[in-house]
């Protein structure tokens, strides 16, 4: 699995998926480039998709500074570079999606077109607090039961009854993923993370935020509120679908993805 570092020194892993059109895969906060198996098949098969670990997940070193979505953008950007990729779409789930709205403020031109689900971007009070809640149950008790906590918000009802037999093993693998120092760190700028609607206007970058009726961490009216806030952005709620779309519907994310990308000859 290919590794590159960062301006500062970092190692991060990443892997690659296919040929054709560059196409970049960043995942949620505490899930790997692994979370993105349902489609990351069907969608190499028109597309070159880079899926990055971020720092301080998966494969990637765990680090332990200051995490910020400016910092988190720069990595993803400098991936861009290693790879020599001038400019790319981006499918992102909730923090990815965050993330790539951080590259497309920071750097607009390397930014063809976002897809994201379970995102959102502006100030949110019960997302803040939820999120600071989440870094108080991972101080108390480490990441095995943080992420326990967070099983029936993420699913949909039937996703959920599905993989309730499999959740004490879901949780118990969460350590092979993250350490509880470098997320308790994330949590931090998580919960602090917000953009302004006027960041968001002058934004010219084709996007369409997906959201599932069931998501209950993030519910659909962040992401509505969010995609009325990004100029011309779309925004299409799936029912019976939790947060992880990809992994509750891959056939309907990888349909709706690639049309995407191809109504906007992306």
């Amino acid at each position: 699995m290919p590794t590159f570092l960062t301006s500062d020194g970092v190692s991060l892993h990443y892997a690659v998926q296919g040929e054709g059109p560059d196409l970049l895969l960043l995942n949620g906060l505490f899930g790997d480039r692994e979370f993105w198996e349902p489609v990351s098949g069907p969608l190499s098969q028109h597309r070159r998709c880079i899926l990055l670990d971020h720092r301080g997940i998966g494969a990637s070193e765990r680090w332990t500074g200051e995490y910020s979505y400016a910092l988190w953008a720069r990595d993803a950007l400098e991936l861009m570079d290693h790879m020599r990729i001038v400019t790319a779409p981006i499918l992102g789930l909730c923090h990815g999606g965050m993330v790539a709205a951080a590259m497309a403020l920071a750097s607009p031109e390397r930014i063809r077109g976002i897809v994201t689900h379970g995102t959102r971007l502006l100030e949110s009070p019960k997302a803040r607090v939820y999120d600071r809640f989440r870094h108080r149950l991972l101080e108390m008790g480490g990441v095995e039961l943080a992420m326990a906590a967070q099983m029936a918000s993420i699913f949909g009802e039937k996703a959920l009854a599905e993989a309730e037999p499999y959740l004490d093993k879901m949780a118990a693998s969460a350590p092979s993923r993250m350490d509880r120092e470098s997320s308790l760190a994330m949590l931090v700028a998580l919960a602090d993370f917000h953009l302004a609607p006027e960041a968001l206007s002058g934004l010219s970058i084709p996007a369409l935020f997906l959201a599932g009726e069931e998501d209950q961490y993030v519910p659909p009216w962040m992401a509505r509120r969010t995609a009325a806030a990004w100029p011309g952005a779309r925004f299409l709620e799936l029912p019976g679908i939790g947060h992880i779309i990809p992994r509750e519907a891959p056939g309907e994310f990888v349909r709706l993805a690639l049309s995407f990308l191809h109504e906007h000859s992306i």
